[in-house]
């Protein structure tokens, strides 16, 4: 059972004595490090579970008490009541937060340095087919709302975005000239993503119906920024009205769908990676998973390295023999 070091430099009750002594420090670090809002809540949340799970079986119990073995017995209850990635976010949040206490000299040692993440099933990623996303827009009329929405599933559709992304945009983010949007993605990175004329074209009617005034891009009638809570309620709800079924219905499955369609009409993965405001290839070479041996086969017959070296037919005039 390890111990925590006692800083002569902190004030009494230090982190080190309670979990949640030790969580408030560690969010109180956290946003120091200008993480942003949604991380923040992530980190809260994935605490809490554990908080929940130490109640239940280890009430009390410090931070300098918890070993290895309580941490494996948190991944197995998290996983029997969600998932196996959900059981590894939470480990990678705990990791982090006893990495912290180790660093400022609360503890010894990370009781998460041994514990391994759980295997997770690799599943292909699910997208709309086009008669659904066709299926979802056809329930958007021509009223407030209606317009709305139809910006809204288009940009999603057509950018890829993150729900938390499309929230935040506000008018001034709107590039009308070069068709783009400014984005702040994950850790705050911006990105310039851009968007096709269908897109626009919705836009200005949305904003024929809202006004051109100052503040976020997407609100209600009262002019309130949209959250990610409402956008996901959003898609539900058109995609129930549209019958949909046997795909998870959400503003990331758009995120899916565009990824997809993108490298289908043959959008290269750099290019993606971009779009998407990945910092690796690794998630964004996962959307290749999703295409079917026939997208395979088409690319190919227009990209074939071997038939590139076949000499081109020759144009103009033919002298006949």
């Amino acid at each position: 059972m390890q111990t925590a070091i006692r800083n002569p430099l902190r004030i009494a009750g230090a982190p080190a004595e309670s979990l949640a002594e030790a969580t408030a420090a560690f969010l109180s670090y956290s946003a120091a490090k200008n993480l942003s809002p949604r991380t923040l809540e992530y980190y809260r949340e994935r605490l809490t579970g554990f908080a929940v799970f130490l109640g239940a079986g280890y009430p009390g119990l410090p931070p300098g008490e918890v070993t290895s073995a309580v941490v494996r017995e948190f991944v197995t209850w998290t996983r029997e009541r969600t998932s196996p990635a959900t059981a590894n976010h939470g480990l990678a949040v705990l990791r982090r937060m006893f990495a912290f206490l180790v660093a400022e000299g609360f503890l010894q040692k990370n009781p998460c340095a041994t514990v391994s993440k759980l295997a997770e099933e690799r599943r292909l990623l699910e997208t709309f087919t086009k008669e659904q996303v066709r299926a979802i827009l056809a329930t958007c009329g021509r009223d407030f709302y209606g317009m709305r929405d139809r910006a809204i599933l288009l940009t999603l559709l057509d950018t890829g975005l993150r729900a938390s992304e499309l929230c935040s945009l506000s008018l001034s983010d709107v590039d009308w000239t070069n068709q783009t949007f400014r984005v702040f993605g994950k850790g705050s990175r911006e990105r310039s993503v851009p968007f096709g004329q269908a897109v626009r074209s919705a836009l200005s009617s949305y904003l024929a119906k809202r006004g051109d005034a100052d503040g976020p891009l997407f609100v209600n009638h009262y002019a309130e920024p949209l959250n990610r809570y409402r956008l996901r309620e959003l898609v539900r709800r058109r995609s129930e009205s549209a019958g949909i079924q046997g795909v998870r219905c959400s503003p990331h499955t758009f995120r899916h769908t565009c990824a997809v369609s993108f490298l289908r009409a043959g959008g290269d993965t750099f290019t993606l990676q971009r779009l998407l405001g990945h910092t690796s290839q690794a998630m964004t070479a996962r959307y290749c998973e999703s295409l079917s041996a026939e997208d395979v086969r088409e690319q190919h017959r227009l990209h074939s390295p071997a038939d590139a070296l076949a000499p081109k037919a020759k144009t103009g005039r033919r002298r006949l023999r």
